[in-house]
């Protein structure tokens, strides 16, 4: 069953529709080998069959869907490595997901992170951050894939929370 084995992942996030086909799906990371499932989502709001469709994610401190960066209609995953470079992967009609492009680097500032709809009323998917002095910054999408200069929208105590959800 589909619905089996769910402690065997240390990272679930759902990138909105990764494959374009009108459903939200939710990616995977397992534990013991990194690697990254893709669960399609259906139209009778069930997950398909896991497919693996990346290796050894071990490398990143955490994964985040991020919603449709470059409007294509298709969600995206970013990542951040132990060196606080965050990477952007597009997602593709297949069902996986492009070569890695850097995003941006000195991400380690942060404690979480987490794709949001759209926070700034532009229409595009934008991305929260926590950082390890309990305050929260909106990164805007630009719709190309990148993000505007950070703009403060919680001024404290955000480090309360265990995560950003």
């Amino acid at each position: 069953m589909i619905g089996q084995g769910w402690g065997q992942y240390d990272q679930l996030t759902s990138p909105g529709d990764l494959n374009g086909d009108g459903h939200t799906d939710l990616i995977a990371r397992q534990t013991t080998t990194g690697d990254i499932y893709f669960y399609a989502g259906t139209a009778d709001h069930r997950l398909k069959t896991r497919v693996r469709i990346q290796a050894n994610w071990k490398l990143y401190k955490w994964i985040t869907g991020a919603g449709d960066l470059n409007g294509d209609g298709r969600g995206d995953l970013l990542g951040q490595d132990s060196a606080g470079v965050v990477w952007r992967y597009y997602g593709t009609a297949a069902g996986s997901v492009t070569k890695r492009e850097k995003v941006g680097s000195g991400w380690n500032a942060y404690s979480a992170v987490v794709g949001t709809g759209d926070l700034s009323g532009d229409g595009r998917t934008d991305l929260l951050a926590r950082d390890t002095a309990g305050r929260l910054w909106r990164y805007a999408s630009t719709g190309n894939g990148t993000y505007s200069s950070r703009v403060l929208v919680g001024t404290g105590g955000w480090n309360t929370f265990r995560g950003l959800y």
